[in-house]
This record gives C-alpha cells, sequence and structure tokens, in this order.
C-alpha cells in the first residue's frame, strides 16, 4: 500500500476529494497532509489541497463542528505565527472553510480581512473574500472599503482578484472603478476547476461587472 501522503497526491491528482476523507487514516492526519501540501501556490495540486480542505470542512461539520473550529483555530496560529512563511497560504484556505461552512465560520470572514496589509497575504485574503462572496450585508460592509483601494494597485494579481472580490460580494459602488480596468490587457494566473490558468485583468474586471449585473 502507498504511503497515505502519496494515496492523497494521488487522489487529489484524480480531483476525488470526497475519497480522501474515505481513507483510514484520522482527520488529523489528513488535514496536516492537505496543508503540508497547500505552500507552493506555483503547482496546481497546492491548490487542489486548499479546494479539498473547504470540501472536507463542511462534510466533517455535518457531524463535528468542534473538530472544523479546531482547525480553524490552527490555521489562524499558523497565519499568526512569526516563523516564517508557513501561513502564506492560510487566508485562501480559511477561505474555502467560510464558504463552504457560511453559518459555522461566518465570524472568521472579518479576520481573513484584517490580514490584508501584509504584503505576503494580501492575495491570499483578496482571492479568499471573492471565494467567500456575500455572507451577509455585514460581509459587504466591512470588507468592501478593504478591497477597493486594491483595484488601483501597481499589482496585476492584487487588481484581478480584487474585481473578482468586489464583483463576489456585489458591490455596485465600484462599478465605475472596475469600468476602468476593463482595457487592463495584464495576464495573471489564478486558479479555477482545478487547474491554473490564465486571465486579464480586463476580464476580471468584466467578470465583475456582469455579475453586478452591468453588462
Amino acid at each position: 500500500m502507498q504511503p497515505l501522503k502519496k494515496q492523497v497526491i494521488s487522489l487529489l491528482e484524480q480531483k476525488k476529494y470526497k475519497d480522501i476523507m474515505n481513507e483510514t487514516a484520522s482527520v488529523h492526519k489528513i488535514i496536516n497532509i492537505l496543508i503540508s501540501l497547500s505552500y507552493d501556490k506555483n503547482k496546481y495540486i497546492s491548490w487542489r489541497a486548499i479546494e479539498a480542505i473547504g470540501l472536507l470542512s463542511k462534510e466533517i461539520a455535518a457531524s463535528d463542528t468542534e473538530t472544523v473550529r479546531n482547525i480553524v483555530g490552527r490555521l489562524l496560529w499558523m497565519i499568526r505565527d512569526e516563523s516564517g512563511g508557513i501561513g502564506w497560504s492560510v487566508p485562501e484556505t480559511l477561505g474555502e472553510i467560510v464558504r463552504n461552512n457560511p453559518q459555522l465560520c461566518a465570524d472568521i470572514a472579518p479576520i481573513i480581512a484584517s490580514f490584508h496589509d501584509e504584503k505576503m497575504l494580501t492575495s491570499g485574503v483578496l482571492w479568499a473574500l471573492g471565494r467567500i462572496g456575500k455572507i451577509n450585508d455585514e460581509t459587504a460592509g466591512y470588507a468592501i472599503p478593504i478591497i477597493l483601494p486594491y483595484l488601483q494597485s501597481a499589482d496585476h494579481t492584487l487588481r484581478s482578484y480584487a474585481a473578482f472580490a468586489l464583483g463576489s460580494i456585489g458591490a455596485i459602488g465600484a462599478v465605475a472603478k472596475l469600468e476602468q480596468l476593463r482595457r487592463d490587457d495584464n495576464a495573471v494566473t489564478y486558479y479555477a476547476d482545478g487547474e491554473l490558468r490564465q486571465k486579464t485583468v480586463g476580464r476580471f474586471a468584466e467578470e465583475a461587472l456582469e455579475k453586478l449585473g452591468k453588462i
């Protein structure tokens, strides 16, 4: 039998996320492996690991909400840890957990947003907020003012992810600034449907405007 980590990687490669929890290993071991695979966001397997944690957290929460909250607590410890870059993928991972458990983990969304001014975490925070979307009116209230300035960032990825987040949250007040980005042809790499893809900043802006009903 393959070592557990190799089994998990194989299932991620096949996009069989739910099968990962069918292993005989404990939830703790599985989540540890997925977290260890999430660090290199230049690789699709890391993004699949992040996505898998979110999907599995929903499955776990159906019978054991405490374990999910413990996972969240561990991730928050990692993001606050001063030992280095171990927490660089935490915003995205927390975003997937909140996305899949909007009621259980709604209180985590503003905590994710609070890390936006940490340079190494900014893109992850914006991506997470876009994945979470509008849980409630409070979400838009605290998130939109944080996200809007990044539409004017010199960083192509931050502009793209900011547009993505504003469209997901439903930020009608961002329409004018999103319109200004429609001709921005700088391309960025992003994750979707299990793969790393490329799209222009302008296309991110257009898709946000489509969600806002302005195209």
